[in-house]
This record gives structure tokens, sequence and C-alpha cells, in this order.
């Protein structure tokens, strides 16, 4: 994959606040229900683990790994045993919960392709400072946006050690 001409950093920059802006959006316009179950929107995150995991050739890998670990998804769970009963709170938050867990280990491998091991542990310790809510808690919701937050700044520093290393 070609890098983007002003790089993977500015680029990827750029679709995060896009992505923030376009979950703003959806969140004016629907009722205070559905907005209660879209706390948080991992687009820019998913979009750049993509983006940069074609950059290094994993991509596909990355995909497969995505899709087999969301199977076990609390969201996708539920749907399989209630079908279109409405989530409940715990189940919004544990399921947001587990979408952040599979990013932060497509993160690390991503961070592992990008520069090797030890950039693998820096993102790891990064993605650490913003634990994950285990159960749910009044501050659930502060949780998943400050790891939801991490994996912002993980995909970003993977984007600038990708164009610095050209």
């Amino acid at each position: 994959m070609e890098p983007p001409e002003d790089g993977y950093r500015a680029k990827l920059a750029r679709l995060i606040a896009d992505a923030h802006a376009a979950h703003a959006e959806l969140l004016e316009r629907v009722p205070a229900g559905v907005r209660a179950s879209l706390p948080v929107d991992a687009t820019g995150v998913t979009r750049g683990i993509e983006i940069l995991g074609a950059a290094v050739g994993i991509e596909d890998e990355l995909r497969a790994e995505r899709d087999r670990l969301n199977r076990a998804n609390p969201a996708v769970l539920h749907g399989r045993v209630f079908g279109r009963v409405p989530l409940g709170h715990e189940t919004v938050v544990a399921a947001f919960a587990e979408g952040a867990r599979v990013r932060a280990g497509l993160l690390e491998r991503l961070a592992d392709a990008v520069d090797g091991g030890g950039f693998r542990e820096e993102v790891r310790a990064l993605l650490a400072a913003s634990p994950l809510p285990d159960e749910d808690t009044e501050t659930a919701v502060a949780a998943l946006r400050a790891a939801y937050d991490a994996q912002e700044r993980a995909v970003l520093l993977c984007a600038g050690r990708l164009d610095a290393r050209g």
C-alpha cells in the first residue's frame, strides 16, 4: 500500500476526527434510549487498524482475528439467545468493553508488525493505563471512553512510527 502524501498519522487523525463528528451527529438524531446504547464509537480506530494492517501486510490476518474474537461479543450472544430484545445497560457496556479488548489485541499485534516487540510493549502500556470496566458500575461509561481514547492514541502512535520508518 502506498503511504498517503502527508503520512499515515495525518490521514488517521482526520479519519478519527471525522468519525467523532459522525458519531456526534448520529447521537443528535436518535432517541435518548438509543443514544444510551451508543456511548462510544470505534470507527476511527477500527478503520485505522485496517489501513495500517494493509500498509504492513497483515490486514487479512488482523481481520480474521477480529472476526473470530467478535463472535463471542456479549451483544452478539444476546442476539443469538434473545433475538431482537433490547439490550440492557450491562450488556451494552460489556459489548463495548469486549470490542475494545479485541481491538487492544489487534493494536498490539499491529505495533509488533510496525516496529517489533519493544514497540508492542509501549502500545500495551499505553492501553493498560486506561483499563476497561470489569463490571457495570457508575463509572463504566467513563472508563470505556478513556479506554477508547487510549486506543485512538495507540493507533496514531503506530501511524507515527510507521511514518518515521518511511
